[in-house]
């Protein structure tokens, strides 16, 4: 009988290889939690080399030039959101364990932590002595975006007064490793840097979202025409036409299911409701909400009808797609806004929402607790299933593997 093999002691050239054909975040966090041979000899998390790049801090006016000749610059933060689930020989038992949302944000110089959603705060106990073993779950990888990271190379001081309003900070981002890195700006300009092109392209104007979908860029304008942009030439190819009357004034992209969908958000608020105290009519049909679906071969946006079983979640720094399945929901067919999408119109508190197809309307997030507890604290199983870790945080796993 042949001895059994040590896989700790594979060679590092071939784990470095493996681990290089490993395109899904979660799978990579795992194979590097094997043992520290593993996790020594592979490569680090995916887009972590994009955390280098620097954005600079801009000001009115804006000009393609204020870029360039810019010498104040601030890092970018990875924003991570993971669904946890039961593994799948627990989820065929019949007690309910409701799945968990996070949110983890690493910043430039590899620290981890969780990054709490636009609700009432909650607390984790204090010490929350345990560790987060991504290798005893079911975890899904949602999507990634990037943010301005404010804990390191700090300029403005926001302790001593409100965000200067004459800075034009990054609305998106997005990456594609290691070549180029587009960011679509407050005031609607889409600007790109090549990888070893020290020199900024600001090249559209009045886009409302862009998104990383089969290896291009897209980008929807006001008018609801959507372009893509080549990785390598920089080349623009309009692949839909806008939509009829143009739609709304807020738009989002978002890939679900192997296909590219626009959410199209027409906003009729009534003042007048408002300010004579009816606030329920007011906001009952304060939004619209259009879905499409990209036809390429035509160009053309093709509306939908439903979503089926499908949940979109949709925010400023991210925005993706889960089955009600896979989130333990009664039913799907709507879109959940993370964050203060709708801020200026007070339309839910603390930012938090879901606009259901069925009804037509939008609601606060408290009006689904299927999908309200996707945010709160951890479920007890998760806690009960954690590895007790004296003076561990909950994400010492994570901050291990990530970086």
């Amino acid at each position: 009988m042949a001895a059994k093999s040590d896989w700790s002691e594979l060679p590092k050239d071939l784990l470095n290889l493996i681990s290089q054909q490993i395109n899904n975040e979660v799978d990579l966090i795992r194979f590097r939690s094997i043992c520290s041979n593993w996790r020594s000899s592979s490569i680090p998390i995916h887009h972590s080399n994009i955390l280098p790049f620097k954005f600079p801090l801009l000001e009115f006016p804006f000009n393609i030039d204020s870029i360039n000749n810019n010498t104040s610059f601030c890092n970018f933060s990875k924003c991570s959101y993971f669904l946890i689930k039961p593994p799948p020989q627990q989820q065929q038992k019949t007690l309910f364990r409701r799945p968990w949302l996070i949110r983890v944000i690493q910043n430039s110089s590899g620290k981890t932590k969780l990054s709490q959603f636009p609700l009432p705060r909650f607390d984790l106990p204090s010490p929350f002595q345990f560790s987060l073993d991504l290798n005893r779950f079911s975890v899904l990888h949602l999507g990634t975006g990037f943010i301005i990271d404010f804990e390191k190379g700090l300029i403005i001081d926001f302790e001593k007064g409100p965000l200067p309003n004459n800075y034009l900070f990054p609305k998106k981002v997005v990456a594609v490793t290691p070549r180029i890195l587009a960011i679509l700006l407050y005031n609607n300009h889409l600007v790109l840097l090549r990888s070893g092109n020290e020199r900024w392209t600001d090249l559209l104007l009045s886009i409302e979202d862009i998104c990383f979908f089969k290896g291009r860029i897209y980008a929807v304008e006001v008018s609801s025409k959507t372009v893509t942009i080549g990785p390598e030439d920089l080349s623009i190819r309009l692949v839909a036409n806008h939509v009829l009357g143009g739609g709304g004034n807020i738009k989002f992209l978002v890939e679900s299911e192997g296909e590219m969908l626009l959410v199209d958000i027409k906003e009729s608020f009534c003042f007048d409701s408002y300010l004579e105290g009816a606030f329920d009519d007011a906001f009952k049909d304060a939004l619209t909400i259009d879905v499409f679906r990209l036809d390429e071969k035509e160009k053309e946006w093709v509306e939908l009808t439903s979503l089926g079983d499908r949940i979109l979640f949709l925010g400023d720094r991210c925005s993706f797609s889960v089955s009600a399945s896979d989130l333990s929901a009664a039913k799907g067919n709507c879109v959940v806004f993370m964050d203060d999408v709708f801020e200026d119109y007070m339309l839910c508190e603390k930012g938090m929402c879901v606009f259901h197809f069925d009804q037509g309307q939008l609601s606060p997030l408290s009006d689904y607790p299927d999908y309200l507890n996707l945010f709160r604290p951890p479920p007890k199983w998760i806690v009960k299933s954690c590895t007790p870790k004296t003076k561990k945080s909950m994400l010492s796993c994570i901050e291990r593997f990530l970086m």
